[in-house]
């Protein structure tokens, strides 16, 4: 019985020696900044389609991307507006990433989209008229939004 009682006495040890030591590690947090590469455009959408080049040139460490946009849509009543983001690869084709449509006004910034993107690529947004449109006012925010490691904690 000596021999088992020394055994657990052993493991006891161990055991509260493991947990102070796990307890005594300082480990950082992974903090993250985000920035945003955005474009402010107000105006009269009289065309059937318009697009916006985004270059991701500010990306040059290739951190985690995400493409946006944040648009406030009137006087479209009984009008749909079908809005891309795209990828443009490098032989020029584009690459669909997300694809929504809108119908009617949209106030407050509410006709809105984030997906990922390749950083450090070029992408386009594309607006085109589906149906039932007049001239359409278009105005709101696009861009880009990185994900930088914060090494300041």
């Amino acid at each position: 019985m000596e021999k088992g009682r020394g055994a657990n006495e052993k493991n006891l040890f161990l055991m509260l020696f493991s947990i102070m030591m796990a307890c005594s590690f300082h480990i950082q947090p992974a903090d993250a900044a985000v920035t945003k590469d955005e474009k402010k455009t107000t105006m009269t959408m009289t065309e059937d389609q318009v697009g916006f080049f985004m270059a991701d040139s500010t990306n040059v460490n290739y951190y985690p991307t995400w493409l946006y946009y944040k648009f406030t849509i009137f006087n479209a009543e009984g009008c749909t507006l079908k809005i891309k983001l795209q990828r443009i690869t490098l032989t020029g084709h584009a690459i669909t990433l997300s694809e929504k449509e809108f119908t009617g006004n949209h106030l407050h910034l509410s006709a809105a989209d984030k997906v990922s993107g390749t950083p450090h690529r070029n992408h386009f947004l594309d607006i085109t008229k589906v149906s039932g449109c007049g001239d359409v006012g278009i105005t709101g925010f696009y861009g880009f939004e990185h994900e930088m490691p914060d090494y300041s904690s």
